[in-house]
């Protein structure tokens, strides 16, 4: 059996733990970003969404996160 995208399907698999995916954008992401943002309001969203134009549109991993009151 041949598995299609499987650098993809492993990406997917690792970051839908959301302690993997706090520990990378704080580690991995420029410091003025994390600063703005509050990690531990990370929470993964749905991939597909309708726009305000109707079109469809699909991401491969899209989270939402609480950001800091200046």
């Amino acid at each position: 059996m041949h598995v299609q995208n499987p650098h993809d399907k492993r990406f997917k698999e690792t970051f839908r733990h959301k302690d993997v995916t706090k520990d990378f954008v704080t580690y991995y992401l420029p410091a003025h970003i994390v600063e703005q943002i509050d990690v531990n309001t990370l929470e993964p969203q749905k991939d597909s969404f309708i726009t305000q134009d109707l079109k469809e549109v699909f991401s491969d991993l899209l989270f939402k996160v609480n950001i800091h009151d200046e």
